[in-house]
């Protein structure tokens, strides 16, 4: 069963989708896209390699809603790389992500969404799912987010892409209730990024400015 945005959600797309646009008619030269769901909208990360960072995060969005979004949006040149979130609203319990028809919709309109990635840059990163905390894993099953972040991993090829499991040492906090915000969310998104920033970038073939 499909399960269609709230109106208030498709409100929203529509403001963040003038405000994207204005902050890329805005940026100079060489820059970074971040783009995807909740996880990229709140990632505050000003510079990334030496580049700025536009945020074309949109929270509530599914792989569906980012590609509507990729196909209204006009980049003023091409990205250094692009950064890709997507994937925990589309393992929503609600929306079934066990089923055969969930799982092949979201690898079509994840080739879908490549393809138009393409014309914005030849550096992809694909970003696992992050893990969400215990009380939520009812609402977005780990086994589902797996599954997904494979798909993920399956869809990248190495030439200009990188998968990154940049979320895998949540579990390995101390108190990892700490580190989400409200169960769904990390509070702190960009450490995590940070910590493997040269990776990144030597992965994606962007040195990493000083």
């Amino acid at each position: 069963m499909d399960i269609r945005a709230p109106r208030a959600f498709e409100g929203f797309q529509q403001v963040r989708l003038k405000t994207i646009q204005t902050q890329l008619d805005q940026v100079e030269g060489p820059y970074i896209m971040v783009l995807g769901d909740s996880h990229a909208e709140r990632l505050y990360l000003p510079s990334l390699c030496g580049f700025p960072v536009v945020n074309a995060g949109v929270s509530g969005a599914t792989v569906s809603d980012v590609l509507d979004l990729a196909r209204k949006i006009t980049p003023p040149r091409k990205a250094q790389a692009v950064l890709l979130s997507v994937g925990t609203n589309d393992i929503w319990a609600k929306r079934n992500p066990q089923s055969a028809e969930a799982e092949s919709g979201f690898r079509t309109t994840l080739v879908a969404l490549k393809q138009r990635l393409a014309s914005w840059s030849g550096r992809h990163a694909l970003i696992a799912i992050p893990p969400v905390a215990s009380k939520e894993e009812a609402l977005f099953p780990r086994a589902a987010a797996t599954r997904y972040s494979a798909m993920l991993a399956q869809s990248c090829e190495p030439k200009g892409c990188l998968y990154l499991d940049l979320f895998a040492g949540v579990a390995q906090i101390p108190e990892p209730r700490s580190a989400f915000s409200d169960g769904v969310h990390l509070r702190n998104y960009a450490r995590f990024v940070r910590d493997r920033e040269a990776e990144i970038c030597r992965g994606l073939g962007i040195p990493a400015l000083p």
